[in-house]
């Protein structure tokens, strides 16, 4: 009887230890595709956010493969690359980042860990373009794209893109910010903006969605049909004619723990 307990017990610990590696460290890509009057040919953006200084595989290797397979345009990432004081994921992101720009178009925007002055010139110094309150016109194929980056931390109360940019709606807008501020992006007149922060809170239950979210139990439930900023954590969502996509991110932060909320790159079509 002791016997067939202890091969249950092993058998369950087996198990969750399956669950917890493949939740946690297997990449999953999420597609989604926006359509606008201003989008002449289908632009493929690439959105990688959170690494935390992950690797997948020998010099994420399997992350530059998933990225290649999907032939992407411009390549967006949203912050958070490595974690403040880890001198080692500062290297693994520099690396991958500069890897990436040998091929594609990259575009960074800091978050409050990988903020670091030399860290910013290396990337400058490899042809990844960042967006430190700036702005950059481009054309992808025959489409006029405006790309805005912002490395805000926390939004005052008097917090308005106006004061920083000025924006032609006649072209498409897109805005990198590593944490969100929906709203605002929206009545400035953005059209889609990439933002990361939250991990998709990280830990998530079926039906009930993320745990936590900034100091907020259960925010997808206690908040639902709220418009409030504590509430987009994952994924797509639409005001008006704006879209916000937030990634989940790749890494992990401050434990390498997630469930139901596989590390992702997201591969955002627009039509």
């Amino acid at each position: 009887m002791k016997k067939k307990k202890f091969i249950i017990l092993i058998i369950i610990i087996c198990a969750g230890l399956i669950i917890w590696y493949f939740n946690t460290f297997t990449i999953k890509t999420n597609y989604e595709i926006i359509e606008s009057e201003k989008i002449v040919d289908e632009i493929t953006i690439i959105q990688i956010s959170d690494l935390h200084g992950s690797l997948f595989g020998r010099n994420n290797k399997e992350l530059i493969k998933k990225i290649e397979k999907e032939k992407p345009d411009i390549i967006c990432v949203t912050g958070d690359m490595y974690t403040a004081k880890d001198e080692k994921g500062k290297q693994i992101a520099l690396k991958l980042l500069q890897e990436l720009a040998k091929s594609y178009k990259v575009y960074f925007v800091n978050g409050e860990h990988d903020c670091d002055e030399k860290f910013i010139q290396n990337l400058k110094d490899n042809e990844v373009n960042v967006l430190d309150y700036k702005k950059e016109a481009i054309a992808i194929k025959n489409t006029k794209i405006n790309l805005y980056g912002i490395t805000n931390q926390y939004y005052s109360a008097t917090f308005d893109l106006k004061n920083a940019f000025e924006i032609n709606k006649e072209e498409y807008n897109i805005l990198l910010a590593h944490i969100s501020n929906f709203e605002k992006f929206e009545q400035f007149g953005i059209d889609l903006s990439l933002c990361g922060d939250t991990h998709g809170g990280q830990v998530r239950l079926p039906f009930l969605g993320a745990i936590i979210n900034r100091g907020i139990w259960f925010p997808e439930i206690v908040q639902k049909g709220l418009n409030v900023e504590t509430n987009y954590i994952k994924g797509l969502y639409s005001i008006n004619n704006s879209y916000l996509y937030v990634s989940s991110g790749l890494g992990n932060y401050p434990i390498s723990i997630r469930l139901f909320n596989r590390p992702e790159i997201a591969v955002i079509k627009l039509r």
